[in-house]
């Protein structure tokens, strides 16, 4: 763990090379997902952030990941859970739009948080997910929201512990009569 995550400075092993993303880059990536078949089958409409050097993770950093993430007007994005803590910029938001997210450690038979933290999303703002609660993201407005996640998921990913999971997957274990840890309470 110590090698992996870098600790002893050794220049002839460097963990990751500066990276640039552009915005047309990222913007015309999310486009391209949206006109997709893929954009129609995921609560997902992002862009992942990586790095040539970061390949058995697909992260930002051996230690960071990202995603820019677009949530359309009049949506919402069903809870899921990460065993990572996240750090939320509310990248772009119009002012009074009524976008935010709501997070607990609890969801319920039908797949809903249960007494939720809401965080309303102003643009700039940031907001701290705890790692292992549930949340989703909502967008009430009549236009596109964007955030960027910052995650220690580099980390877990490399670890394989990362431990994803989307509510209406574990609900449809539920309904089989299977629970993963501690999905439920």
């Amino acid at each position: 763990l110590l090698s992996y995550l870098g600790v002893k400075p050794d220049p002839d092993n460097r963990k990751f090379e500066p990276t640039l993303h552009k915005h047309e880059e990222l913007i015309q990536h999310v486009e391209e997902i949206k006109h997709s078949s893929k954009g129609h089958s995921t609560n997902r409409l992002g862009v992942l952030l990586g790095n040539a050097r970061c390949e058995q993770t697909k992260t930002l950093t051996h230690v960071l990941w990202s995603l820019l993430n677009s949530i359309p007007a009049q949506t919402v994005q069903r809870p899921h859970r990460h065993n990572s803590v996240a750090l939320d910029l509310a990248v772009s938001v119009q002012p009074g739009a009524m976008v935010y997210t709501l997070m607990g450690k609890e969801i319920d038979s039908m797949g809903f948080i249960v007494d939720p933290i809401r965080c309303d999303w102003e643009e700039g703002s940031v907001f701290v997910t705890p790692p292992g609660w549930w949340h989703s993201h909502h967008n009430e407005s009549d236009f596109v929201a964007w955030v960027l996640p910052m995650q220690d998921a580099g980390l877990y990913t490399h670890q394989r512990t990362l431990d994803i999971r989307f509510v209406d997957d574990e609900l449809e274990l539920y309904r089989r009569g299977r629970i993963r840890g501690s999905a439920f309470a």
